[in-house]
């Protein structure tokens, strides 16, 4: 994966971790988990499309062994956290940890079902159909179907009822395959404009814009919030950034940083677990204090993860 866009996946992923985060005087950052979700549908279409768009148009790819590699990165790691969670909850065995299990909670469309287990794992589940339909939709990219698939969100956020924001807009699989699919159209830009111009303070202004947004979401309608309030800023930051030209991108692509984006995936589906347990867990002390000993435990955890996982898939 490009570096910058690397690194970009911890800063991500640690405000989801913030939306989740929740005590004495630091609330969750509601802004930050919708804007992390848009930011790795938005950046999965765009590595899918960058690492496998020339084989589809050649003729050369090969579905099967997409979907076994897709499957290799994501179900180990899944299911050792759903293991975690069946041991350290005891749930019993029912249907809704065998749709979990399967990741197919998030065609569900009620929170006891989409938000059971793991409730992060909604994320896998969607990112799974985005990953099943991805070469046939890749394989007719036009504007005509960009015109569609915008007007037909555009119809779903009309017609769909506040209560459903959630159930539709936020989780269910067809839906953010939007975000998806606008990560693919953003890769045929990157490719048709490769060694763009990028100066320092275009990366600078996209991270102010991104404040900006992050700021204004809680004014903004509840239809918006999940991903078209953060296409406008994610969109031009994933391209900015792919360039690796700029003042920020130099420290983006720092050892640390590209250390970090290493562990997303294990942060990203541990960390709503053991933010629980260690709340629950240990004694009261500072919210800063408190926030910063949830990161270190949760990040030497995830470290671990990482290093369990990557041997498991050796064998």
């Amino acid at each position: 994966m490009i570096g910058t866009l690397q690194s970009l996946r911890f800063i991500f992923v640690m405000m989801i971790f913030m939306s989740h985060f929740d005590y004495r005087d630091i609330r969750g950052f509601d802004a930050g988990g919708d804007c992390g979700v848009a930011f790795f549908f938005i950046l999965s279409g765009f590595v899918c499309s960058l690492g496998y768009g020339q084989r589809i148009r050649e003729g050369a790819f090969r579905y099967g062994d997409f979907i076994c590699k897709r499957l290799k990165k994501l179900y180990p790691l899944h299911l050792l956290c759903l293991l975690f969670f069946l041991l350290v909850s005891q749930t019993t065995l029912d249907m809704k940890v065998m749709t979990n299990a399967l990741l197919l909670q998030s065609w569900v469309p009620d929170p006891e079902w989409y938000f059971s287990c793991n409730k992060v794992s909604w994320f896998l589940s969607s990112l799974l159909f985005c990953y099943v339909v991805f070469p046939f939709v890749y394989r007719h990219l036009s504007r005509y179907l960009t015109l569609a698939v915008l007007l037909a969100y555009a119809a779903i956020c009309w017609l769909i009822p506040y209560d459903q924001v959630n159930a539709v807009l936020y989780v269910f699989p067809l839906v953010r395959f939007v975000d998806f699919y606008l990560g693919m159209l953003l890769c045929r830009l990157y490719e048709r404009k490769p060694g763009m111009d990028v100066r320092s303070w275009m990366e600078v202004l996209l991270v102010v814009l991104l404040f900006v947004a992050l700021t204004v979401y809680p004014f903004m309608d509840a239809k918006l919030r999940n991903a078209p309030l953060f296409w406008l800023v994610l969109l031009p930051l994933i391209l900015v950034f792919a360039q690796e030209s700029g003042v920020v991108s130099r420290l983006l692509k720092s050892r640390p940083m590209f250390f970090l984006g290493s562990l997303t995936m294990p942060l990203f589906l541990t960390h709503q677990m053991l933010i629980g347990i260690l709340l629950h867990r240990l004694p009261e002390m500072p919210a800063m204090l408190m926030l910063a000993v949830c990161i270190f435990v949760i990040l030497m955890i995830s470290w671990g993860v990482q290093i369990i996982i990557s041997r498991l898939i050796r064998l």
